[in-house]
């Protein structure tokens, strides 16, 4: 596992590139695979799990997440593509078998204001934790259908590899088809808005308030930390693959403070108040956001039906 701050802001991309067309922007990239070219075939090695997300976290909703795709929708989309592919490898004399469902996906604000569960900050830190037990799963099941793919198979199902690494094939057939009555939307807006959403509440008189009070907490603790992110930053993490015993203990000192400060519910009710004033400011804009995001689940969860009722 890779050193990472466990500081980000969900509700931003989720995927580095934007897709064009229909539901454009963070969602719709997220679902597209990588290329699982073969080559050497190395062994198939279970991928860790971390937690499950805890009801503190799972409690955790801000109004923008009506619009963008959750972790958990993702997982649908994705289990969906993956049995549409079925019938399209079929088609070509080759056979697909799709992936177990991953039902515990992350909520959407898990992390949006740092690490806040106790289990996850005594075991990794500020350090990014491995997917939950369905999630990992179901990619060491997928890194075990990839390394028995031949050449021609992943051809088959994600095209041929070019260059750029662009995927077509058969997934590129089931996730335009999933996508072809998916309106366009704006989605750039709601990316530029939730990413301001969280920086503008860094200004606000009632989260500095509140963020005083936790830095005072730390300090009771022994750690001088003006804010959570400056904590998950500090350069002493960055430097190892796994937590130290004192990035540990900074971290439940930073999910206690945070406990002991309501540090979180007074950052997102902030935040749930200037998300619910842009919406009230643009409804054109958010019900075509609406529209596209529950218009492309509807027709995944359609899919999955399809697939249940035939097998």
């Amino acid at each position: 596992m890779h050193s990472s701050r466990y500081v980000r802001h969900l509700g931003m991309c989720l995927a580095a590139a934007l897709m064009a067309g229909g539901l454009a922007g963070c969602s719709a990239d997220a679902v597209r695979p990588a290329h699982p070219a073969p080559r050497a075939r190395p062994s198939v090695t279970p991928s860790p799990s971390g937690p499950a997300a805890t009801a503190r976290a799972r409690a955790l909703l801000l109004p923008y997440d009506r619009y963008e795709l959750t972790p958990g929708d993702l997982a649908t989309v994705q289990a969906a593509e993956d049995a549409v592919m079925v019938s399209c490898m079929r088609a070509q004399g080759r056979s697909w078998t799709p992936l177990p469902a991953a039902t515990d996906a992350d909520p959407p604000n898990r992390a949006r204001y740092g690490v806040i569960e106790a289990d996850v900050a005594a075991r990794y830190g500020y350090h990014q934790p491995p997917s939950p037990p369905g999630v990992a799963g179901r990619g060491t099941a997928e890194d075990a259908r990839n390394a028995r793919l031949t050449q021609a198979d992943a051809d088959a199902a994600f095209g041929k590899p070019g260059a750029s690494q662009s995927v077509g094939g058969c997934w590129k057939t089931a996730h335009d088809a999933l996508r072809e009555d998916v309106p366009k939307s704006p989605h750039n807006v709601l990316d530029e808005l939730t990413t301001s959403s969280f920086d503008d509440s860094l200004k606000d008189s009632r989260v500095r308030h509140a963020l005083s009070r936790w830095s005072a907490c730390m300090k009771k603790s022994g750690y001088s930390y003006g804010t959570p992110l400056d904590a998950a930053a500090d350069s002493k993490w960055q430097k190892t693959d796994r937590p130290s015993r004192q990035e540990t203990s900074v971290a439940l000192a930073d999910v206690r403070c945070k406990e002991r400060t309501r540090l979180v519910e007074e950052w997102s009710a902030v935040e749930r108040a200037w998300q619910r004033e842009f919406i009230r400011e643009r409804p054109g804009q958010f019900r075509a956001l609406a529209l596209a995001k529950d218009t492309w689940l509807r027709a995944a969860r359609a899919a999955l039906r399809d697939t249940t009722r035939r097998h």
